[in-house]
């Protein structure tokens, strides 16, 4: 399982962006965030083009689905959706983990009982504003 955010494990954080400008304040060899939305499909199309890491906050196995096909490294999801997300991911394969996103250590063995590749903590994804 991949933790991102625990207190006692190192790991690169995520930096939510709402634009492509706001790329310019995140390090490189970043990992970025968005929400899986219609608006936002171009700012998904520009980190594919540039072969940018990105992880998609998606709600429906749907979802999950067409995040996958879109290339994305990490699909977060909460945790009301993970083992059905999880499932769909495991059937077919996914390239893409699926990081349940919790804010407390006590959130995590749900997670684990509901076998997700892993756990992103609040704390791990900073919100960059362009």
């Amino acid at each position: 399982m991949l933790l991102f955010g625990h207190p006692y494990i190192s790991s690169q954080p995520f930096y939510h962006i709402e634009s492509v400008e706001a790329l310019r304040h995140t390090p490189s060899n970043s990992v970025v965030t968005l929400f899986f939305t219609p608006e936002n499909l171009d700012i998904i199309e520009h980190l594919r083009l540039n072969s940018i890491r990105y992880a998609l906050h998606i709600e429906t196995i749907t979802d999950a689905v067409i995040g996958e096909n879109l290339g994305a490294s990490y699909l977060i999801v909460l945790p009301k959706h993970g083992e059905a997300i999880q499932k769909v991911a495991e059937h077919y394969l996914f390239d893409a983990k699926v990081l349940g996103y919790i804010d407390t250590m006590e959130d995590l063995e749900d997670l684990i009982d509901m076998r997700l590749d892993g756990a992103v903590f609040a704390d791990a994804i900073i919100k960059i504003t362009s």
